[in-house]
Parts: structure tokens; sequence; C-alpha cells
């Protein structure tokens, strides 16, 4: 695939992309836009990252892909689930689960410690699921565990940030 320029102020994703009905912007970073969806055919609230930066290259879409496929095997309550990946309009995009809530880092703090320890359990069980499966998260923060108070649990979230134990 050739480097693609990407103007990330300036992206709109389709409206609907495939069984996907985009229903608005939940955020951005530096390495892409991540976008609240329904899917239609399952009647389910999906998050769709679109991959980001200044140019799309051949490097770039190759580690998300392999982030994709790292965190497909995993299967774990306290790690965002991953459904498809694809590519639109030139972007790759990852659909996964949709973790209603909070991210950590928006948590009104201090918390009591026994939330405080629940939730670093939650955060080390799911990273223990992933080091069994060989897969190394390299970007731990409060940014990136959703505090879900629907489920008074924690998720894990992917983006950006994996890596392979296996060598």
């Amino acid at each position: 695939m050739p480097d693609l320029p990407n103007q990330q102020s300036s992206f709109v994703p389709p409206s609907q992309l495939d069984e996907f009905l985009i229903e608005r912007p939940l955020g951005r970073g530096a390495n892409g836009q991540v976008y609240l969806a329904r899917d239609t055919v399952l009647d389910r609230s999906v998050a769709i990252k679109f991959l980001g930066g200044r140019r799309l290259s051949k490097h770039a879409r190759r580690r998300f892909l392999i982030e994709a496929r790292a965190i497909a095997r995993l299967k774990h309550p306290n790690v965002v689930t991953v459904y498809r990946f694809g590519e639109s309009r030139g972007r790759p995009y990852l659909v996964s689960e949709y973790v209603a809530g909070q991210s950590l880092a928006r948590v009104i703090k201090p918390v009591p410690w026994q939330r405080a320890l629940a939730i670093g359990a939650e955060l080390a069980r799911g990273l223990a699921a992933a080091h069994e499966q060989g897969v190394l998260h390299r970007d731990i923060k409060p940014a990136k565990v959703d505090f879900v108070t629907r489920r008074g649990g924690s998720s894990l979230r992917r983006r950006g940030c994996v890596g392979n134990m296996k060598g």
C-alpha cells in the first residue's frame, strides 16, 4: 500500500460502513479518531477507530493490523473485544466493543482505596490474559482504562499499544 496524505483534522468517516451506522465522535488521539457506531445487524453499540497521522505509511498500516490481530486473540472481560479490521476511504479501521462509561483519567480522584484496589486488580487480570497470549501492552495510562459505571468494572483499551512478547 502506498503512503497516503492524511488530513486527520478534515477526515469525515462515511455515515455508514457496511452494517455500522456511525453516530458521533468519541475521541481523537495521536494515532487516530474513534467514533461511536451502531451495529444495525446485531443491534449493539460499537467503537470504530480510524488510523490517523500525517501520512498513512505502509509501516503504520502494518503495525495497526498486527495490533488488531494480537488483540483479537484475547477473550477476557477486562480487555476490550475486537470485532473487525478493514479499510474505508483509504484509511484502515478497527471495530471493537464499545464500553460505556469514562476513562480512568476522567474519574474524580481520589477514589476510595477499595475501589482503587478493585480497578488495579481488574487491570492486572486483563494484562495477565494478554501476557498469556504473548501480547504486551506498551502504553498503560489512565486514559486507556475504561471505568465502566454500568457494570462497575474496568476494561483495558488496546489503542496504539501492542507489542509481541514472543520476539
